[in-house]
């Protein structure tokens, strides 16, 4: 009889950490799961403002170039 108390309390023990460490690898992931779309919303609007600045910085090679032509055909 005594042995089957204690396997009822090893199930029972066991049963807890299981539900404990559940619930902590729950939370981590939550967590990541929010701090990636942060990530992912950051990584967005940091794509956005690169493409514009690509854009701009092309715009501006143009207006140099036609103003090196325009000097030159002074």
């Amino acid at each position: 009889m005594a042995k089957g108390e204690n396997d009822t309390s090893n199930v029972s023990s066991s049963s807890s950490i299981n539900v404990e460490n559940y619930s902590q690898i729950l939370e981590t992931f939550k967590e990541t799961y929010e701090k990636a779309n942060k990530l992912a919303l950051l990584n967005n609007r940091l794509k956005g403002l690169n493409n514009w600045l690509e854009n701009r910085v092309k715009a501006l090679e143009e207006e140099l170039e036609n103003s090196n032509n325009d000097f030159k055909n002074l």
